[in-house]
């Protein structure tokens, strides 16, 4: 049992450091649109509409890794 439980840590953390990575690529990439839009208001929310899903998308993943560690300490593990 330990030894699944051992694997599942590491596959949440793996995925977590994947999450994060794409994350920042698309804050990044939302941050380049809005700031090279030039005053163009499409692009500019464009640029703003990128930068909130990555935020969103970021919290949606750290709280899912709260949910498993809750989970698992419910389980006794």
């Amino acid at each position: 049992m330990d030894a699944i439980n051992a694997l599942f840590n590491n596959l949440l953390n793996v995925g977590l450091g994947v999450a994060v990575a794409v994350a920042a690529f698309f804050l990044m990439s939302g941050a380049f649109v809005y700031m090279s839009s030039g005053g163009n208001p499409r692009q500019m929310e464009k640029g703003k509409t990128a930068i909130v899903n990555a935020v969103a998308g970021l919290a949606l993943v750290l709280s899912a890794k709260v949910v498993a560690q809750m989970l698992q300490t419910a389980l006794g593990h």
